[in-house]
């Protein structure tokens, strides 16, 4: 989210405001943010700030009209930069919302286009362009569930988002919602005011290296083999010793 100067923009379509806070999350710090009276505040930050006891409580006080979405990171990006081990809470307030959140469970892995699916019947009506979608990064096929969201809604609808994070220790994401804290729900906002324009984008910075391989047998996004060997011998023989700290340590790669 790239806000025009600093951290509080107030156009005469937008206000934004965003706090970052380091310590146990108290209501003097939503302040700045329900000073706005936000349509929508998104959540994020490490997997340990979440789970602070009563957090959903202190934001829904302090936030009784906002509709609350994040989910835990591997790393928070704010107008300070960028964190480790810190809650970002960014406050949006627009002048025609059309703002609604839909949130389903997932059950295990195959469940995953169905999932897409049911979010989609959820947020399907007139108008609807733009669906954010932010959902646990263990034990899911994110691929599914973007065709399950497309099975029920329009090709015109654009989805954005992405997979919640745990650091790095791949052992358990969280999402956020007015309805919990879960290690198990799929969060969406759907955006339907034909007022608002939302655009999104993305940037990397891999570079390939090694020769190009061919996957010769996965099962949806479960990769077992490339050119006919086990995928995972492949990676121990080219990380070498960062081959001990997988999974994690393929982030790197």
């Amino acid at each position: 989210l790239n806000v025009p100067s600093g951290c509080d923009s107030r156009s005469s379509s937008l206000k934004v405001s965003q706090v970052c806070v380091s310590s146990r999350l108290e209501p003097h710090h939503c302040q700045a943010l329900s000073a706005i009276a936000p349509d929508l505040v998104l959540v994020f930050g490490a997997h340990r700030r979440l789970l602070q006891p009563d957090l959903l409580g202190v934001l829904t006080r302090a936030l009784p009209a906002a509709e609350l979405v994040g989910c835990s990171t591997a790393g928070e990006i704010s107008q300070q930069g960028v964190t480790d081990d810190h809650l970002v809470l960014t406050a949006l307030t627009f002048e025609h919302p059309g703002v609604r959140v839909a949130t389903t469970d997932l059950a295990d892995l195959t469940d995953s286009r169905a999932a897409g699916q049911r979010l989609g019947r959820s947020l399907a009506r007139d108008h609807l362009h733009h669906v954010l979608v932010l959902a646990q990064g263990v034990a899911i096929n994110g691929s599914a569930l973007i065709e399950g969201l497309y099975d029920t809604l329009s090709a015109s609808v654009q989805i954005s988002g992405g997979l919640a994070a745990d650091g790095g220790a791949f052992s358990g994401t969280l999402t956020l919602s007015r309805a919990g804290v879960s290690a198990h729900q799929i969060v969406a906002v759907g955006f339907d005011s034909p007022r608002l324009k939302i655009s999104h984008g993305c940037f990397h910075g891999w570079k390939p290296f090694g020769p190009a391989r061919k996957v010769t047998r996965s099962v949806g996004n479960w990769l077992y083999e490339l050119d006919g060997q086990p995928a995972l011998q492949l990676y121990r023989r080219y990380l070498g010793e960062h081959s001990r700290g997988l999974p994690a340590s393929g982030l790197l790669f």
